[in-house]
């Protein structure tokens, strides 16, 4: 399970990405993106605040629900006008469920085919940042530095192309 750092960097890179004008009103989609790609594990406050064990990493974190996500924004957004912004914000949202699968080792992994089954999976290939909430400090701040490590420089590559892209479109 990573930390938001992680969530954040990959939500922002997919919405440069893909959105039209990622860096509009103060880089807001970018910023939308960072929401967006963390909000799956809001989930987490059933379990804090109403004392629902096992919300967390449920239905939030599924597939179906990243795609009911999508389409509704798709629909919000109109189908033909805004269609790539509501694609790079749907799938900002399904990065979160995705690098959770991908990244889990230890734990219960997660429901990602939500109604199909509440059985959670993981790839168990390695984890990243898992249950940081029991790592010692040190940890925790190696794990933040290995997250950047590896997701900043995808964030960072995606604006320089963007922007590259930008200018030779702009060229007469």
């Amino acid at each position: 399970m990573p930390l938001p750092i992680a969530h954040s960097f990959l939500g922002a890179s997919i919405v440069a990405a893909l959105h039209p004008k990622p860096f509009r009103r103060f880089c807001f989609p970018l910023f939308a993106g960072v929401i967006l790609a963390n909000a799956a594990d809001f989930d987490f406050g059933f379990s804090v605040f109403f004392g629902l064990s096992g919300w967390h990493r449920g239905f939030t974190h599924s597939i179906s629900f990243a795609l009911l996500f999508t389409s509704i924004l798709i629909i919000w957004f109109g189908w033909r006008d805004r269609l790539r912004e509501a694609l790079a914000y749907g799938l900002a949202y399904a990065s979160h469920c995705i690098l959770d699968f991908a990244t889990t080792k230890e734990g219960h992994g997660v429901e990602i085919l939500f109604p199909f089954t509440t059985e959670r999976f993981g790839l168990r290939w390695f984890g990243l940042s898992e249950v940081p909430s029991r790592l010692p400090l040190i940890d925790i701040l190696t794990a933040i530095g290995l997250e950047i490590l590896i997701f900043a420089p995808l964030f960072v590559i995606i604006l320089w192309l963007k922007r590259i892209y930008k200018y030779q479109q702009a060229a007469p």
